[in-house]
């Protein structure tokens, strides 16, 4: 592990309970690993996390935030009240989507997995999941070549089938699959998506501590903002 903290050190950055960063580590929604008889987390998703619960305004849900993400992408969004479909685009013009990026961190559940690297192709051809970070990143055109890993998104109703299709086991920095796992709320949303909302692939490149990922994450973002302006 690359510059491991202490779980007490990590709870004390995060303003949490040892008990409950522990709990975090052990599902893989933060980086880890058990070192002897301790666990350890990586310092820099202690940070992210940290600075990532630093903004104004409340989060939204993972519905409103998958609407957010659909309308910065230019999709139609009719299936949202046009009263809150009109709020979202206000936000989207006045804050840009990198400054909302905080807000709209319920769209999902990031879980950390590890399958054999054979199965890998298999796992992104899987018709329930819907492609994101440098798993898109080809698709989209975003300059980046993704390696032996997997990135993307999927419904909670579909997470213990696809995981069990894939014999996926829970790992911490040691996995090399990301499922991003959306709220029932808006699961529905990803069915016969081969690829994320392009603005959904930007932040989550853009999140990213492997700088030419951020780098790209963050040009998509200014792309995205500025084509919205011009809507």
């Amino acid at each position: 592990m690359v510059d491991p903290v202490s779980i007490s050190e990590a709870a004390k950055a995060l303003g949490l309970s040892p008990s409950r960063v522990r709990v975090l580590a052990v599902r893989g929604q933060l980086p880890g690993a058990k070192l002897g008889d301790r666990w350890f987390v990586e310092r820099a998703a202690v940070e992210r996390r940290r600075r990532n619960g630093a903004f104004e305004g409340r989060r939204f849900s993972s519905r409103n935030a998958w609407a957010t993400l659909s309308l910065a992408s230019g999709e139609e969004v009719d299936w949202i009240d046009p009263g809150i479909r009109s709020r979202l685009k206000r936000a989207l013009a006045l804050e840009g989507l990198a400054k909302l990026g905080p807000r709209l961190a319920q769209r999902a559940n990031e879980l950390s997995f590890r399958a054999h690297p054979g199965e890998i192709s298999y796992l992104l051809e899987d018709q329930a999941l819907a492609l994101s970070g440098i798993s898109a990143a080809g698709d989209l055109g975003f300059g980046l070549v993704s390696g032996r890993e997997a990135d993307g998104y999927v419904s909670a109703a579909e997470l213990d089938a696809f995981a069990t299709r894939h014999a996926l086991v829970p790992a911490g920095i040691e996995g090399n699959v990301r499922l991003r796992v959306v709220p029932a709320e808006a699961g529905s949303f990803l069915a016969g998506r081969r690829v994320a909302p392009r603005a959904a692939v930007a932040l989550d490149l853009a999140e990213e501590f492997d700088p030419r990922s951020a780098q790209a994450g963050g040009r998509a973002l200014r792309e995205l903002d500025d084509a919205g302006a011009r809507r």
